[in-house]
């Protein structure tokens, strides 16, 4: 009985170091596999999505000179900002254009031949009328029981990988982004 007495009267100690622990290891696990920047293309999307299985798609055939390809959901950016504002490729829902704006980087209608670019200079990627989209097979566009919304793909303003966002970018997002494209 005085064992558990102890063991209750600092278990605040034990807590503390469990998060503590907990954090290290997360740390060092991104540490060990994640990589900078210029080595990979970070896709945000903002629908649920199979993030994994797309990631490995995608990396099937990945541009020369990156380690990877990184698929993010929303949910994943909840408190990280930061990564938020860096990815390379969004695909947002109409209703959502306004708030991510200043993170795209507008396409005019030239600039990336055989797609159609919406006047909100993204790339319509889901059509709800029509129910049709890339990646269907990875990307939950609609939930059953609620209306769809189109759904755009759109180039980071920040990307490091976008030839649109900034001179010195190369056409690495363009090429994820064109597979993302032909995904069916």
């Amino acid at each position: 009985m005085r064992v558990i007495k102890n063991i209750l009267s600092q278990l605040h100690i034990y807590v503390i170091w469990l998060i503590l622990a907990t954090l290290l290891w997360s740390w060092i696990f991104l540490f060990v596999t994640d990589t900078v920047r210029t080595k990979k293309v970070m896709v945000f999307i903002d629908a649920a999505c199979q993030d994994v299985e797309l990631r490995m798609e995608l990396e099937k055939d990945m541009p020369k000179g990156l380690r990877m390809i990184q698929v993010r959901p929303f949910s994943y950016f909840l408190f990280d900002d930061e990564n938020l504002l860096r990815a390379d490729i969004y695909i947002v829902p109409a209703s959502k254009v306004e708030a991510y704006r200043d993170s795209f980087t507008p396409l005019n209608g030239g600039e990336l031949p055989g797609y159609t670019v919406s006047s909100e200079g993204g790339i319509r990627i889901y059509d709800a009328a029509a129910g049709s989209g890339a990646a269907k097979e990875f990307i939950t566009y609609t939930v059953p029981g609620e209306e769809g919304e189109d759904y755009y793909l759109f180039f980071g303003a920040q990307s490091v990988h976008s030839a649109f966002a900034n001179e010195t970018g190369d056409d690495a997002a363009l090429a994820v982004a064109e597979a993302l494209l032909h995904l069916h």
